[in-house]
C-alpha cells in the first residue's frame, strides 16, 4: 500500500527545544518571553521561508527587546547546539530504505541552520529528496511546499505516510491525500510506524 515515507525534521528526526533549554538556563520568565516574542515571531518564520537571513533576524530582535540583549546573543550563539540527532528514530531509516520505501524530508528550517545539520550529521544519505523551506520560499503548512515536494519527486499521496509534529502541518497533509503521523511524543515513532506500516523493525 506504501511506498513513501515523508519526514519532518524538528522533533521527529532532530531535537529542537530551545524552551525548555531556555528554562533551565535563564528561568520561565524569561524563556517564556523569548519563545513566544523570538521562536514564535512572524519574523522566525519569514527566516525559515527564507525571507530573511538569520543574521539579521537575531539584529532585529537585540533591537526591538534591547533589555534582552543577553539573552537574545546567547541563544544566538548556543543554537547550533540544541539542533542534535534524536538517535532512536534516526536508527529506523536504514531499516526502513531496507525495506524498500523511498524516504523523504520535508521541513520548515533556516539555511544557515539545515547547513549546519546537513553538514554535521551522515543520515540525511538515506533519503530520496529533500525539500527545506528557505531552499524553495515556502513554509508549511501552505500548500505550496508540498505540492513542490510532490510534483519534484512525482509522489503519490495516496501511497505516502507524511510524518510531523505540528498539527497544522498534518491538516494540509491529509488534505492533500497523505496518510498521517502527527507525532506529539518523539519516542513514540517506532510505535506509530509499526501501527500504519503493518510490519516491525527487529
Amino acid at each position: 500500500m506504501f511506498d513513501t515515507i515523508v519526514f519532518d525534521l524538528g522533533r521527529v528526526l532532530i531535537s529542537w527545544d530551545p524552551e525548555g533549554y531556555m528554562e533551565r538556563v535563564f528561568g520561565e520568565e524569561v524563556s517564556e518571553f523569548l519563545q513566544r516574542n523570538v521562536f514564535q515571531s512572524r519574523e522566525w518564520d519569514l527566516m525559515d521561508k527564507g525571507d530573511i537571513e538569520e543574521e539579521k533576524l537575531w539584529g532585529m530582535m537585540v533591537q526591538r527587546y534591547p533589555e534582552y540583549e543577553r539573552y537574545i546573543l546567547h541563544m544566538k550563539q548556543r543554537i547550533r547546539e540544541l539542533l542534535k540527532p534524536i538517535d532512536e528514530n534516526v536508527q529506523l531509516l536504514p531499516f526502513l530504505k531496507q525495506r524498500g520505501y523511498r524516504l523523504f524530508v520535508l521541513s520548515n528550517f533556516g539555511k544557515n541552520g539545515f547547513d549546519h545539520v546537513s553538514k554535521e550529521y551522515n543520515f540525511f544519505e538515506y533519503f530520496d529528496g529533500i525539500v527545506i523551506s528557505s531552499h524553495v520560499n515556502q513554509i508549511k503548512p501552505d500548500e505550496e511546499i508540498f505540492k513542490i515536494l510532490i510534483q519534484r519527486y512525482n509522489l503519490r499521496p495516496e501511497r505516502s505516510i507524511f510524518i510531523d509534529d505540528k498539527f497544522e502541518n498534518v491538516k494540509t497533509a491529509i488534505r492533500l491525500g497523505f496518510t498521517v503521523i502527527h507525532l506529539t511524543d518523539h519516542r513514540r515513532l517506532r510505535e506509530q510506524l509499526i501501527r500504519v506500516l503493518g510490519q516491525r523493525f527487529d
